[in-house]
């Protein structure tokens, strides 16, 4: 008996707890079911309650029978109202009903979000005629009060204003609330606080109407870029709205001379057009310049040069040859561009020169002997396409040599133009016999910026001086010699 006893506790508790779960799990049909019961047996009730007060106040119903239909009318409201409270919900809830990101002509961003406050069970309850307004007021759920509603991307607000109130939110209407984006984001959560409780929906933002189809930004609208080099630009265009797919990607207002490519970023493809996919709406693409060798009349050096970035349909696309026809070569002006109602981005390159200094020296191999010094003619030569200033011409010399540098400073040199530098090498008192390296260097200075040359090494001999006496002496000893062979000889020819 104590073992049944046992498992029966165990059984009990699933039991209830099965109980339980079948209870929270109940559909809200059987809710609305068991509210219409109790709606019945409420106005059964009340109907009973009313008939025994009229006979307590005729003295027809005693005392005990009056509290008995009191008590049970008093209870059917509780049940009543108990019913009704599992079937309302004890909260009310907001939806999201749209997000959507859109930009206007300037550039910046928003996001236009859609609140609606709507309760199904208070539809329910008007379609059954139930009223239950003298019992338990439902005007707490027929209007909201002091919304709040931000913008979140990983936790953080990136809206402007960071919180947006609605004052009142009535039951069955939609309130718009309009942010600008502090961040472009394609994703992001709404939290929206009412009640005392904060809810958070993370959306993906639908694409609204704008003032262009396709939106083009580059985060660097202006560039330098020297001469004979590449000018990258990083592009992110948007689709928000119409039916095209396929758009063409331009650049105008750029001189002949500057070549261009457009290219995806991760395969290195070039593209000429591009195509916005099912569930695709952004693309990241580069923009490259290729700069010519030298500056003419449309490449001016340090003049800013403004060009378009386009992003064109088909239609788009045969109104800007129109347009350019029209304009002959000289370029379209922003409300032409602006006209084409086309997704565009103006960006900016500054051409900048390439300053290069070059050492020339017609021999830099030179043999001397002790005590002798060395006298050479350099040429310095500006071989780029920029002004050089401060030209200074400096040695790197082996322990104990001197140098003559003149001129050692050159105020400025144009571009193609050259300086003649002589430059004498002073070894010291008692050199030693062996080759040296001395490097002949420059340092210079072009727009404010350091510019530094190949160091061009010259290569000398130091020979030993020749001993004149020595070598008489040697010679002398040789002619002797010479003669005295000559002499045995003809002494021995003679015998």
């Amino acid at each position: 008996m104590k073992v049944l006893r046992l498992l029966g506790i165990p059984l009990a508790v699933l039991l209830v707890l099965s109980a339980a779960s079948a209870q929270v799990q109940e559909s809200q049909n059987m809710k609305l079911l068991r509210l219409k019961s109790a709606q019945l047996t409420l106005e059964l009730k009340k109907a009973d309650f009313e008939r025994y007060l009229k006979l307590k106040e005729d003295g027809l119903a005693s005392e005990a029978d009056f509290a008995q239909r009191q008590t049970a009318y008093l209870q059917a409201q509780v049940d009543y109202q108990q019913a009704l409270i599992s079937f309302m919900g004890s909260e009310a809830r907001i939806s999201v009903a749209s997000a959507v990101k859109y930009q206007d002509r300037s550039g910046k961003k928003f996001v236009r979000v859609g609140l609606r406050y709507a309760s199904k069970e208070l539809k329910e309850l008007a379609n059954l005629k139930i009223n239950a307004e003298d019992l338990f007021p439902l005007d707490f759920m027929k209007e909201l009060k002091d919304v709040y509603v931000s913008l979140l991307s990983e936790g953080k607000v990136i809206s402007d204003p960071y919180e947006k109130t609605i004052a009142t939110l009535p039951i069955e209407s939609q309130r718009d609330v309009t942010f600008q984006l502090l961040k472009d984001v394609e994703t992001l959560d709404i939290s929206i606080s009412y009640s005392g409780k904060t809810e958070k929906t993370s959306v993906y933002l639908q694409k609204g109407v704008s003032a262009n189809m396709v939106t083009v930004n580059s985060a660097q609208f202006s560039q330098e870029a020297d001469l004979e080099s590449t000018a990258t630009y990083d592009l992110s265009l948007e689709k928000f709205s119409g039916e095209a797919n396929v758009f063409k990607l331009e650049a105008v207002n750029l001189p002949t001379q500057i070549t261009y490519e457009f290219s995806d970023p991760t395969t290195s493809a070039r593209l000429s057009q591009i195509k916005f996919s099912e569930g695709i709406t952004s693309l990241k693409l580069q923009l490259k310049l290729y700069l010519p060798k030298n500056p003419d009349d449309r490449v001016v050096l340090d003049k800013p040069l403004e060009f378009f970035v386009l992003a064109l349909d088909n239609d788009q696309t045969a109104k800007l040859r129109g347009l350019e026809g029209a304009a002959g070569g000289a370029g379209l002006g922003a409300e032409a561009v602006d006209g084409l109602k086309a997704g565009s981005v103006k960006l900016e390159l500054i051409p900048r020169g390439v300053p290069k200094v070059e050492v020339q020296a017609v021999n830099l191999y030179h043999e001397i002997k002790v005590g002798e010094t060395i006298g050479m003619d350099v040429t310095i030569r500006n071989t780029g396409t920029r002004k050089l200033n401060n030209i200074r011409v400096f040695c790197d010399l082996p322990l104990n040599w001197r140098v003559e540098i003149s001129p050692d400073l050159i105020a400025g040199l144009e571009q193609n133009k050259d300086e003649l530098v002589k430059i004498k090498f002073l070894p010291p008192d008692g050199v030693s016999v062996g080759d040296y390296e001395p490097k002949i260097r420059t340092d210079a200075l072009a727009d404010n910026r350091r510019v530094e040359s190949e160091d061009k090494i010259v290569r000398i001999h130091i020979s030993s001086k020749a001993n004149v006496l020595g070598i008489g002496a040697l010679v002398l000893l040789l002619v002797g010699l010479l003669v005295g062979i000559v002499v045995f000889g003809i002494k021995l020819t003679r015998r």
